[in-house]
């Protein structure tokens, strides 16, 4: 082959290579843009985006309750009542002795052997003398203790233990035993544990829920980021994590923010450094409905800091499907809410818990 076919040769394979790039590129924006708009009601030539960076930001796992929906999905009845120090939602490998051992003795071996373990795990401590329970990572170093528990989360967000994480963290306890010269004793069997993990794993599918309500410029244009400022301010939402605006639990507890307020359109957060010059003509105020004590009571405070900001700055509330929120709809998804809750408390893991915020993190 000469040097000018050779040239064509190697110009058409570029030209198939740009192709199939520009190919690929479409084809993951036109499934990225299906998925928002299936999820969120996303208008694509609005620029309409799910919130990015943020906390608690609903994904393709965790439903938005709509007006129009019932909040329910099929739950097991299979009971999860607590029946250990860290509830229900563990599989726990005692480590007992009558002797007590330093944090970091224990520490090191846990940290040594962790890294085969995905699912959530600790190392919990009885501290010498009491029996309050802590966690050794975060413990001073000069912490002893009685009673050692390795704990296994049974389920997340990703789904259930198999039987190949609860062999990994047996054999890390049974390390743990043969070097502190402790035996082992484990709150249920493995049938038990993949029983119970099916179970949390269903719960965790049902409950995952996102409440929102979105505020528009209705009367204004858009909304500019001082006066967003001052209204957020006014509704006692503080500049946080994520570049987002939270409203902090003030009562204390495992769960530290009950909702959230982020821009709705892209890039979803507010830059600190550039308020003076924001703009946008939508903001989005959401809850993690299992996350939160008290729901509903936080849903209607949520509301009410909705209403501020609209009335400040010149919006309307809508729902997740952009669609105008009545006093009807908002008692309709009141209503899922306090239902949710409900289901929540009969099966053993209020909303807002300490098991709760572990199973819905943020």
């Amino acid at each position: 082959m000469n040097l000018q076919g050779a040239l064509i040769v190697l110009g058409l394979l570029v030209i198939l290579a740009v192709a199939l790039n520009a190919y690929d590129r479409g084809r993951i924006k036109r499934r990225f843009f299906a998925f928002v708009e299936a999820t969120f009601g996303g208008d694509r030539k609005a620029g309409v985006l799910p919130v990015a960076g943020a906390e608690n930001v609903p994904t393709a796992d965790r439903r938005v309750l709509r007006p129009e929906s019932d909040g329910m999905e099929a739950v097991t009845d299979d009971e999860v009542s607590p029946d250990e120090p860290f509830g229900s939602i563990d599989f726990i490998c005692f480590l007992p002795s009558e002797t007590v051992n330093g944090r970091d003795e224990a520490l090191g071996i846990y940290k040594q052997n962790e890294y085969v373990i995905d699912k959530p795990h600790r190392l919990y401590g009885q501290r010498e003398g009491t029996q309050s329970w802590s966690n050794l990572v975060r413990d001073r170093g000069h912490v002893r203790y009685g009673l050692l528990a390795l704990a296994l989360q049974l389920a997340d967000r990703a789904g259930p233990v198999n039987e190949s994480d609860l062999n990994a963290i047996s054999q890390i306890g049974l390390k743990l035993a043969d070097a502190l010269n402790r035996p082992t004793r484990f709150n249920m069997t493995f049938e038990e544990a993949l029983e119970r993990a099916a179970a949390l794993d269903k719960f965790c599918s049902a409950f995952d829920v996102i409440a929102t309500v979105n505020v528009m410029a209705e009367s204004a244009p858009v909304f500019r980021g001082p006066a967003i400022e001052r209204a957020a301010q006014e509704a006692k939402l503080e500049f946080g994590a994520g570049n987002i605006f939270c409203r902090r639990n003030e009562q204390g507890g495992p769960c530290r923010n009950l909702y959230s307020l982020a821009n709705l359109y892209q890039p979803g957060f507010f830059d600190p450094l550039r308020m003076d010059v924001f703009q946008t003509q939508g903001l989005t105020l959401f809850m993690s409905v299992p996350a939160v004590p008290n729901p509903s009571g936080v849903f209607k405070e949520m509301v009410d800091a909705a209403r501020l900001l609209a009335r400040r700055l010149g919006g309307r509330l809508f729902d997740a499907d952009r669609k105008p929120l009545s006093e009807t709809g908002l008692t309709a998804i009141d209503v899922q809410i306090q239902g949710i809750a409900e289901r929540m408390a009969a099966q053993g893991i209020a909303p807002g818990s300490l098991n709760a915020t572990r199973l819905f993190p943020p």
